[in-house]
């Protein structure tokens, strides 16, 4: 099998190095292999597709692809304020596809995979709550209080999109000393891609998508 390069428009360096150290050994294995680029603050839909049709120049790779968050999203993103969907991954899906229509005629890369994390990275963390013992100066109370958190929800896209309510804003309410790009990657390097494969329904179509011949 000729080995895929995917080239991925991330958030920041949380998903930068989420990318780098958990995504990219597993699909690695499978022939797959990933280049995160950080997209950085943006405040408007402009900046995303600037980077996106820069990046999309790049023949070189055979798939383009995003892991940007629901959360705060910039309202002027295609499909953001048209979407009626309930259920997190018809959210996602919608928003995806109208950006992929957007975009799609502009792209020279083979295949444009838009992809929006539901609702923010720190929600792959509720997969497995026992893996959080990997944060410094965590307490029992601190795990059976976000075991707590997780049990209110169907899945962990479920957990939801608000100042308060946000996976990390859960998080750092029960462990305030909690630090994404320290903290989250021992996290997720300790839960696997496979569990979250297995608890996170869109993530895994998204990881689906990328090792698809």
């Amino acid at each position: 099998m000729r080995y895929k390069s995917v080239m991925i428009l991330c958030e920041g360096e949380t998903e930068e190095l989420f990318v780098k150290h958990v995504m990219d050994p597993y699909l690695k294995s499978q022939d797959v292999y990933t280049k995160p680029v950080i997209l950085g603050g943006v405040s408007h839909y402009a900046g995303i597709k600037k980077e996106l049709l820069k990046l999309g120049k790049n023949s070189q790779y055979d798939i383009l692809t995003t892991m940007l968050d629901y959360y705060k999203l910039p309202q002027d993103v295609p499909g953001v304020k048209q979407c009626k969907e309930k259920e997190p991954v018809n959210i996602a899906r919608y928003i995806e596809k109208s950006i992929c229509d957007d975009l799609k005629d502009s792209i020279k890369i083979e295949r444009f995979i838009p992809y929006i994390q539901m609702h923010e990275f720190e929600a792959l963390l509720f997969s497995n709550i026992e893996c959080f013992e990997k944060c410094e100066g965590i307490k029992t109370k601190m795990i059976n209080d976000l075991r707590a958190e997780i049990s209110k929800f169907l899945t962990p896209e479920h957990v939801n999109n608000s100042e308060q309510t946000a996976p990390s804003k859960r998080i750092k309410r029960i462990i305030p000393s909690y630090q994404k790009t320290s903290d989250g990657m021992h996290i997720a390097r300790a839960i696997g891609i496979e569990t979250m494969i297995k608890q996170c329904p869109h993530f895994a179509e998204w990881i689906e998508a990328l090792r698809e011949e």
